[in-house]
């Protein structure tokens, strides 16, 4: 069957989607190195141009992938697929971090990241970290958070303690974190942020910490 040229459009798509990155050598390597090479038809057939049949090889690994190996077991096309998805999936992810032009202005302080020591509470103390993180893909700032505490200090025997850490999302001036609870309904940790100021609400945290022991209340940033 004679062999069909690999329509331009297609091309395109491939080299384009690669930024001309060898994926196996992001697979076997990670290198990431742009490279001279050439489009091949994974399953050695010149005439099927399907996009799923594609992929942009630098000329090393071109010619050792269509080579014939008596010896040695040669790369599949399971492999060589596998390391397509995964250097696409890394250049999806390096290519979505938004590039700033001309001048660049440094941002104000953070008004939600700090330390945060519960005010209220005679028999019990609480303090929680939020530290900020890249944003996700869809643009919304992402806070980790932190946190222990303490309920009845003034025990002979010591204090019953609690921590708390995750990662949430920051929409509206509140972090919303729905985790896991013994009982049927699911731990719900609320913070919600006012002027710099913090307020936390809690449902259903029995079982979660030590007897007795939350994070609910108002903070104030040290």
């Amino acid at each position: 069957m004679a062999r069909k040229p690999i329509p331009k459009t297609t091309q395109a798509r491939v080299l384009i989607a690669s930024r001309r990155r060898c994926c196996i050598c992001y697979g076997l390597n990670r290198d990431t190195a742009i490279k001279e090479g050439q489009i091949a038809h994974l399953d050695h057939n010149n005439s099927n141009n399907e996009i799923d049949n594609l992929a942009f090889l630098c000329l090393i690994h071109h010619d050792a992938y269509d080579s014939t190996r008596s010896q040695s077991k040669g790369l599949t096309i399971g492999e060589v697929k596998t390391f397509r998805e995964e250097l696409l999936t890394a250049i999806g992810e390096e290519f979505s971090i938004q590039v700033h032009f001309g001048n660049v202005v440094l941002p104000k302080s953070d008004p939600y990241a700090g330390h945060f020591i519960r005010v209220d509470g005679e028999a019990s103390s609480a303090e929680v970290e939020i530290t900020p993180l890249p944003d996700g893909l869809d643009g919304l700032p992402k806070y980790a958070v932190t946190g222990s505490a303490l309920w009845g200090t003034d025990r002979e025997y010591g204090p019953n303690m609690g921590e708390l850490g995750f990662i949430g999302t920051l929409v509206d001036d509140e972090i919303v974190h729905i985790g896991e609870s013994s009982a049927n309904d699911p731990h719900t940790v609320e913070l919600r942020f006012d002027n710099g100021a913090l307020s936390i609400k809690e449902e259903n945290w029995f079982g979660a910490y030590g007897m007795n022991v939350n994070f609910e209340g108002r903070y104030r940033r040290t």
